[in-house]
């Protein structure tokens, strides 16, 4: 089997990221992205978009990682759109077709699905 494929093919599913802004040692803000269903999986960058592209690049890697060692692939967390809602940590996320709108929380973070 050609881990590599079989990664890029699995990425590809719906997963849900959260994104969030941090601080770096040197007070710097810099974006964070991670995939809620796999632990460990994250990007960064400048901007959200940069972190997104980043958690992309870092999620096929790390699948193809558990693929080479025989373990597990998380799958996404599994919605039901035909109740209308759905919570998910701080998030609800609503019907099918239309965007997924975070919680007003004072937190900067957000969540939607990724499909890559």
């Amino acid at each position: 089997m050609d881990t590599r494929k079989e990664a890029e093919r699995l990425a590809k599913r719906p997963y849900l990221v959260m994104t969030s802004v941090e601080t770096t040692t040197a007070g710097d803000p810099i974006t964070f992205a991670r995939v809620l269903e796999i632990e460990g999986c994250f990007g960064q960058g400048e901007n959200r978009a940069a972190a997104i592209q980043d958690l992309r690049l870092a999620l096929v890697d790390f699948i193809e990682s558990l693929l080479a060692d025989g373990l597990p692939v998380p799958g996404p967390a599994q919605l039901n759109p035909t109740l209308g809602t759905a919570s998910y940590s701080v998030f609800t996320f609503v019907k099918e077709g239309k965007k997924l709108q975070p919680r007003p929380i004072d937190v900067n973070q957000d969540a939607y699905i990724l499909s890559v």
